[in-house]
């Protein structure tokens, strides 16, 4: 059904603008913190200048860039807190600000941020794409390569770090290399560039346990216990040498070498009491010995550590499992199954998870849920062809399963609740600033009919500040200009609601909810203009067309005929006329209408099948083939 052509504009609706509500100049944002404050204030300061001298690209730059770096500053606050997820939507929001061009240096710290996160293949095409820009980024090439490692593509890896050596020959990329020559089981060439290495950057106790610990996780564990023992004959209370040392003696010797490995992870533990590492080895241990209760201890502790880890929770799942404390042994598999983001960690062990979860439902008589459990096992045991063929025949692994002792581990962040509700606090104080300038971003770009473009800035300001005064207007306002009038309605609903006086934004509501053929809605929200409406040609026209598409005729039919007698030169009210007679039955009427539609335009295909139709309801078909 079209509408009438009726300028919008002068129906009041102002096509091709926005409401443009600029942002108070009030003053200064929150500070986020003591170092990056004054260049984000100075970007926020700067874009409020430009915007109200006239300045809009510059406005524009400025904005972006007091974004882009705000957004920075909080992805890594998450990652402080050991929160990869909501850095991520953050880093996110952050690259879709700036030129493609422009924004290497974020996506290598975004990329730094996945590659630590074990999400490879984020981490990689990240440096790819500055790969792309700058060919020679020694740093972007150690990223890549480090994620090819991650992701077992060995050969790939050990290309893109020797070029990352060539063009920086320094102590990270240099192990880097090293731990890819070792995953292709070239010890000769790690050997000799790790004897490299501790002469030509110091020979040092760190260093041995970089050596170690690439040793232990490419499984040469006999070669990883030399270099943890000379880390630790260099310096004794090196955070991580003993329990590299423990793990290693765990992977040499197995069963054999638990004694050594406990003095060694308890060790580490009187160093550092707050190693998650060594206590969930302890646990695993213990497990395995059915010492239960000091497997629960250790593993109860080191959950209370490192909360988003699902290994603990895999551990002591088990450990209530053999306790028959089936409850808790379902609340640790759930937890578990919970946490792991991505399946294929440390060889699908979530797996293992589904499995025993569906062991523990089953003994509590739910048959249902557990049939379920073991086909998610079952499934994920067929995502991973490399599984040992005792797992490829939906057999459970050994007592214990959790953490390889030596998995390549991220960086450890300790658990603090006073600092999530700090980020939290920051986060808020800098929200007002990050909405305002969104919302001025996407005034600027409504003024320049970039409707499109103006709908995403407003819809991402309302993420951070939903109150912020006028930003349902101007969204509102954007998606209707843009004739987005789904994306349109929800704002527009909002504002008016708490301007029910606003008129100009009532009627672009009513206009949206009309083309959406939202009839019902349509009438509701132009009722209360009903009486001047008849000032308003296509708004008249469209509360008719309304009041008839919801069964009102009589009242549309009055409305119409009045928009006709004032507008007879109009066709699209002679042809709405004729469908409402024609609903109503009084096809004679409705013939008259049309063919006065068709007169003002023989081109109107709607009026030529609506009179079609009307003419073989009185029976003259032969004028209704050639009406």
């Amino acid at each position: 059904m079209a509408v009438i052509a009726v300028g919008l504009a002068s129906a009041g609706l102002c096509v091709g603008q926005t409401k443009t509500r600029p942002a108070k100049q009030s003053g200064k944002t929150e500070q986020p913190s003591v170092q990056q404050s004054g260049e984000l204030q100075q970007r926020y300061d700067a874009a409020q200048q430009a915007q109200s001298s006239g300045d809009m690209a510059r406005a524009t730059e400025e904005y972006q860039r007091f974004l882009e770096g705000s957004l920075r500053w909080l992805a890594e606050g998450h990652l402080r807190i050991g929160d990869y997820p909501g850095a991520e939507r953050l880093f996110e929001e952050a690259l879709a600000l700036g030129q493609a061009d422009g924004n290497d240096e974020l996506r290598l710290r975004f990329a730094e941020a996945a590659l630590e996160a074990r999400d490879t293949a984020k981490a990689r095409a990240l440096a790819e794409a500055v790969l792309v820009n700058n060919p020679k980024s020694a740093e972007a090439r150690l990223i890549a390569g480090e994620a090819l490692l991650k992701s077992n593509e060995n050969e790939l890896a050990r290309k893109q770090l020797e070029a990352a050596v060539a063009l920086d020959p320094s102590y990270k990329d240099g192990l880097a290399l090293a731990t890819a020559y070792l995953a292709l089981a070239d010890t000769k060439d790690a050997e000799t560039l790790f004897a490299e290495m501790a002469k030509g950057f110091g020979d040092n106790a760190a260093m041995h346990l970089d050596f170690g610990r690439a040793y232990g996780e490419a499984g040469y564990p006999d070669k990883a216990i030399v270099e943890f023992e000379k880390a630790i004959a260099r310096d004794g209370t090196l955070p991580e040498a003993h329990y590299g040392l423990g793990a290693s003696y765990m992977l040499s010797q197995g069963e054999v070498g638990y004694p050594r490995a406990i003095e060694e992870f308890n060790r580490e533990l009187a160093l550092h009491p707050d190693d998650y590492f060594s206590l969930a080895q302890l646990g695993n241990i213990a497990l395995t010995q059915h010492r239960l209760e000091d497997a629960e201890s250790y593993l109860k502790r080191a959950v209370s550590l490192d909360p988003r880890n699902p290994d603990n929770p895999l551990l002591l799942g088990q450990v209530y499992l053999q306790m028959k404390k089936l409850p808790e042994a379902e609340q640790a598999f759930r937890k578990a199954i919970e946490l792991t983001t991505d399946v294929s960690r440390n060889h699908y062990q979530v797996q293992r998870a589904h499995y025993l979860l569906g062991r523990v439902l089953v003994q509590m008589g739910r048959a249902d849920d557990a049939k379920q459990e073991m086909q998610i096992s079952a499934d994920l045991l067929k995502q991973n062809l490399q599984l040992d063929q005792a797992r490829l025949k939906g057999a459970p692994m050994g007592e214990s399963a959790g953490a390889p002792p030596m998995s390549s581990q991220p960086k450890q962040v300790v658990f603090d609740a006073k600092a999530e509700q700090e980020m939290k606090a920051l986060t808020s104080q800098v929200s007002g600033a990050l909405a305002d300038s969104y919302n001025n971003l996407g005034a600027i770009a409504a003024g320049n009919n970039e409707f499109a473009t103006a709908t995403g800035y407003f819809e991402k300001a309302a993420r951070w500040n939903p109150s912020l005064d006028g930003l349902d207007y101007n969204w509102g306002r954007a998606a209707f200009s843009g004739k987005l009038y789904a994306q349109a309605i929800p704002p527009l609903k909002r504002y008016l609601a708490a301007h029910p006086e606003e008129q100009g934004a009532r009627n672009v509501l009513g206009v949206s909810f009309f083309m959406q053929k939202d009839y019902a809605a349509t009438v509701a929200t132009l009722q209360p203009l009903e009486a001047s409406l008849g000032n308003n040609p296509q708004l008249a026209y469209i509360y008719a067309q309304a009041l008839v598409q919801t069964g009102d005729y009589a009242h549309g039919l009055v409305r119409l005929q009045a928009l006709s007698k004032a507008n007879p030169g109009v066709g699209e009210i002679h042809r709405s006329l004729g469908e409402a007679y024609a609903a109503q039955g009084e096809y004679q009427q409705a013939t008259d209408e049309l063919r006065s539609a068709l007169q003002l335009n023989a081109e109107d295909k709607e009026a030529k099948d609506q009179l079609a139709l009307a003419l073989t309801h009185l029976e003259k078909k032969g004028e209704a083939v050639h009406p």
